[in-house]
Formats: C-alpha cells, structure tokens, sequence
C-alpha cells in the first residue's frame, strides 16, 4: 500500500530542495539531472510504500534504478527531438516534442510499476488508468511550459515537478480503486 499524504509530502520537499539547489543541478548536465529526477520520483514512491504488500529492498533499488534510467532515455529523445524540431522552423514543435515526451515517460513508467512493483496494496493500475495519467502529465507539463515561457523561465524543474505531481495524483486516482 502506498501511504500517499507521505509521498506527496517527500515530493513537495524535493522539489522545494531541487529548486534551491537549482544551480548546482544544472551544473551536472540536462541528462544527469532528469536521471536524478526519475531517481528522485521513484524513491519517494518506494519510501511511500508500507504494509506486508510492498515489494523487497532489492525490488524497489531495482525501481529507482530503472526510473532514473527510463528518465535519462526520455530525456535524450525530448533533446534530440528537440533538436530535429528547431531545424524544422516553427514555434510549437517544441511544445509539442515536451508534451509528448511527457506522456511517453509516464506511459513507460506506469508500465515498469507494474512489472517490477506490482500493484501496491491492490491498487487497480490498469493500462485505462496509466493512459489517463500520461495525458495528465503531458497537460500539466505543457500548462507549466506555457507559464514558465510567460515568465521567461527555463528551468528543468519547471517540467519535472508538475510531472511528478500529476504521475502521482494519476496513481493515488488509481489507489482509490482496489481490487476486490
């Protein structure tokens, strides 16, 4: 079972210190930095998961290990589609590659909680509810893209923190459904 007010709270702390820490993040490079992200996710999830239900230690290290890995992947696809778009000419192609790498990273996240984490205490984690959350995430990244180019912010965390925030409210919708 995962114990959600304590995930939302690991999360809200994490982003609150990655925006602080900020500058020394982008220092390690745009690929280290989403691998931390994924990394960062998936240990508040694994910390968030109590009960005899939940998954061994190596099981959730093997988790956080794969997030920050699938993270760094969709990192490289956003930047190189990034770039095959910027040589097209346009403005929304941007847009358009960051939402889509938004709902691609949730669609294959969802799918690697499945297969290494199971379903955490029931929870119903259909393909249905994975593909609703990935739309989420790639709205509430395009909304967040959309504010920080109003704000002339440029900021990774500006992406990341709202994908977190919706991957993670698609699972607590997920977690309210349980198996019977």
């Amino acid at each position: 079972m995962i114990q959600y007010a304590r995930h939302f709270a690991l999360l809200g702390l994490l982003t609150a210190a990655l925006a602080v820490a900020q500058p020394i993040a982008g220092s390690l490079g745009i690929r280290f930095e989403f691998a931390l992200y994924g990394a960062l996710h998936a240990a508040a999830l694994a910390l968030s998961m109590v009960g005899g239900a939940r998954p061994s230690g190596a099981r959730r290290l093997l988790f956080i290990a794969a997030a920050a890995t699938l993270a760094l992947a969709t990192a490289r696809l956003g930047l190189f589609g990034l770039r095959v778009v910027g040589g097209l000419g346009g403005s929304g192609g941007p847009w358009v590659i960051l939402a889509v790498c938004a709902a691609l990273g949730a669609l294959a996240y969802g799918a690697l909680i499945r297969v290494v984490l199971g379903t955490p205490g029931g929870m119903v984690w259909s393909r249905r509810s994975v593909g609703a959350t990935s739309l989420g995430c790639a709205a509430a990244v395009s909304a967040c893209c959309a504010a920080g180019r109003g704000f002339h912010t440029a900021s990774p965390l500006l992406l990341v923190a709202p994908w977190w925030f919706a991957l993670s409210g698609g699972l607590w919708l997920a977690g309210r459904r349980r198996v019977a």
